[in-house]
């Protein structure tokens, strides 16, 4: 298990620029993977100064259309950005690959207009 999750950690947070463990100006996401039991927790980590729109909620679709949405309960006082990292959570035993197109919507501070983020997601198990 710990060998499983070590690999989905290294290997499930590419992007179409390289690997991004952390989130920066230049990647304004990160995709953290966090095991719990038989779970896996996928938390979308927006970088300093950035926000996640909360109104148009990040999506991973895989291949075969597949969609997995993120949320988290928290949200700023106009309802607008996360005020949390929204997390999606999948069966961490028995499934296929975590891959896919993560698309989300973050603006960054001061911005009037938010801008969309796609990570490629290349995770096995």
């Amino acid at each position: 298990m710990r060998r499983t999750a070590a690999l989905i950690l290294a290997l499930v947070a590419a992007c179409a620029r390289g690997r991004a463990s952390t989130p920066d100006a230049a990647r304004p996401l990160a995709l953290r993977t966090v095991p719990v039991g038989d779970s896996l927790r996928l938390v979308l980590e927006a970088a300093p100064g950035w926000r996640i729109n909360a109104r148009v909620k990040p999506v991973l679709e895989s291949a075969d259309g597949t969609l997995l949405r993120f949320d988290a309960p928290g949200l700023t006082p106009d309802s607008a950005y996360f005020a949390e990292p929204p997390v999606a959570v999948v069966a961490a035993r028995g499934r296929h690959p975590i891959r896919g197109t993560l698309r989300a919507s973050v603006c960054a501070a001061g911005e009037a207009v938010c801008r969309v983020v796609r990570l490629e997601v290349r995770g096995d198990r």
